[in-house]
This record gives C-alpha cells, structure tokens and sequence, in this order.
C-alpha cells in the first residue's frame, strides 16, 4: 500500500496496517481478547491479531476491514462494537493516512463466568 505525499511516496506492508487495527481492539473496553487483564500489551497485541480475526482489505479509495470478536458477558454489544468501529476509523486514518472505506464487526462470541453457566 501506497500513499503519495507530494513530494515522495510512503509505503505500508500489509502487516502494518494489520498492528495498528490490532492496537485498536486491544484499547476497545468490552473486547474479550482470551488474556488475562495483567497481560502485558504484546500479549494482547499478540491475542487481537489472532489469525483470522483481522481481515483487511487495501482498495483505490481506502481500507476494509472486517473483524471478528467476542464481547465480554455483561458489556452492551452495539456500544462496544460502536467504540470499536470509531477506534479503528481514528487510528488508521491518524497512524497510516488512509480513509477507511469500511468496518464490519461479526460478534463470534461472548466470554465471561456467567456464560459458563449455559
């Protein structure tokens, strides 16, 4: 992926793109990432960049990205996807001076103690 400034061209790996949406959801309150919460930010990075779970795809006009989450039992699901959704618009936008086309988020789950009752 490239970009032209005016005066030169940036380019961006793939694998870029995919830490910064990594860094996204792991800042997201309510995203169950499978760490514990004294987990250090490499882990997490590590856990949200999950294979699989981040999907981008680099177009004329921007970035699609698709993820796929779960949601921590008790959290309202519209509200963290929300967040989740602006945060990855505002960092890739900010980080990689790219527009994003898209997010869309597919809840896979919800994780928790009281789920592990059903």
């Amino acid at each position: 992926m490239s970009i032209e400034t005016g005066v030169g061209r940036i380019t961006m790996t793939e694998k870029v793109l995919h830490k910064i949406v990594a860094g996204a959801v792991v800042d997201t309150e309510g995203v169950a990432l499978g760490t514990g919460d004294s987990a250090d930010l490499s882990e997490r990075l590590r856990a949200a960049g999950k294979s699989g779970r981040i999907l981008l795809k680099v177009l004329e006009d921007g970035v699609d990205v698709e993820l796929r989450i779960d949601v921590r039992f008790g959290e309202r699901i519209q509200e963290v996807c929300r967040e989740l959704r602006s945060n990855v618009e505002t960092s890739v936008e900010k980080l990689a001076g790219m527009p994003v086309v898209a997010v869309s988020i597919i809840v896979e789950g919800l994780v928790g103690a009281r789920m592990d009752r059903f």
